[in-house]
């Protein structure tokens, strides 16, 4: 987008003082879905009447400047489209960036100023009339000394090609005229480009078993431009080996349900789990073991951070409230003990590291 923008602000800008001579316009602007914050069609009009020196739309104007900026990806995409009225497409052009979206829609509104500046660029051709026959060609003067013979005559106007300034590309209405469809609108693109995901990762969680456990993380998503449901499985094994004076073997394998909406990078998530508790103490007359089942809901913030059009990492936090409770006793004799050794906090956190691949 750089090196389009150095190119075109080379071009000199119309001067206020020259007046109006300029294609006259009406212009459309839709923002889709993750470009909301996007300057608003306000913005680009006065963009473009500024560049130009004048206002060039009209509301009754035969041609339509048809622009829109949408989120993919983790970039912001412009498009912009010239149509007349039988929807015949004049010129088209785009731009993308990961950054500033004001940016964005001002490199847009200086490329359709440039477009627009030459007089009748993109006006329609005119229609001559049918001739009502051979006109008369009038007598030529005998050459004299007073009217010297300079060669043959020079051909009418009508029959010289316009010139055209050097280095000028052809008019749009030179290229090819195919009838295309108009441009969809960006929240309708962005509505049909649904892909699935996978993922692994590392997760790190506290309250889910005594100490901190560890482990991998596996997730598979269906994921539409604006938000996705996840489904991951973990397993994890908590590193304190010592409860209440007794050395325990914990470990978790937890399923979880995350319904996201995305916005740019962010992220943010409703979380179901529902999971098993196992625990193996060393010496089995000490204390029991147990198969618990916990479940719980919570949500989750993150950062989802493109690499490439198939391959993103991501860093997520959350907090799940638990529902149903697991808990270790100590066994006394053949009964196990009233008082738990340890229970699982009311609020479980956890934190995760992975890579996204966009099948």
């Amino acid at each position: 987008m750089v090196p389009a923008l150095v190119a075109q602000l080379a071009a000199p800008p119309v001067r206020a003082d020259s007046g109006p001579r300029g294609a006259r316009v009406r212009i459309e602007l839709t923002r889709g879905p993750g470009a909301e914050r996007c300057p608003d069609e306000q913005f680009l009009r006065a963009a473009i009447a500024r560049r130009m020196g004048f206002d060039p739309f009209d509301a009754e104007a035969s041609l339509t400047m048809a622009t829109s900026i949408e989120q993919a990806q983790g970039e912001l995409i412009a498009s912009a489209y010239l149509r007349d009225r039988r929807g015949v497409v004049l010129w088209a052009d785009s731009y993308r960036t990961r950054g500033d979206c004001r940016a964005l829609v001002s490199t847009v509104a200086l490329s359709i100023a440039v477009q627009l500046d030459d007089t009748g660029e993109f006006s329609p051709p005119q229609v001559a009339p049918a001739p009502q026959g051979e006109p008369a060609t009038p007598a030529e003067a005998p050459c004299s000394p007073e009217r010297p013979c300079t060669g043959p005559p020079a051909p009418p106007p009508s029959e010289a090609p316009p010139a055209r300034p050097p280095g000028k590309a052809p008019p749009a209405r030179e290229l090819s005229r195919v009838r295309v469809p108009p441009p969809s609108s960006a929240g309708q693109a962005a509505a049909e480009r649904f892909r699935w995901t996978v993922g692994a990762g590392a997760t790190m969680a506290l309250g889910l078993t005594p100490g901190v456990a560890v482990g991998p993380t596996l997730a598979v998503a269906g994921r539409w431009p604006a938000w996705s449901l996840a489904l991951e499985a973990r397993g994890l094994s908590s590193l304190s080996t010592n409860v209440a004076d007794v050395r325990v073997a914990t470990s978790a394998l937890t399923a979880n349900a995350a319904l996201c909406l995305h916005r740019h990078v962010l992220v943010a998530c409703g979380v179901g789990e529902l999971g098993i508790l196992r625990a193996v103490p060393e010496l089995e007359n000490v204390a029991g073991s147990l198969l618990n089942v916990h479940a719980g809901l919570g949500a989750r913030v993150g950062v989802i951070w493109p690499f490439s059009d198939s391959l993103s990492g991501y860093g997520t936090t959350e907090a799940v409230q638990r529902l149903v409770d697991s808990s270790m006793r100590r066994r006394e004799g053949i009964a196990e003990s009233a008082r738990p050794v340890w229970s699982a906090p009311a609020i479980g956190v956890a934190f995760g590291i992975g890579l996204q691949l966009n099948l």
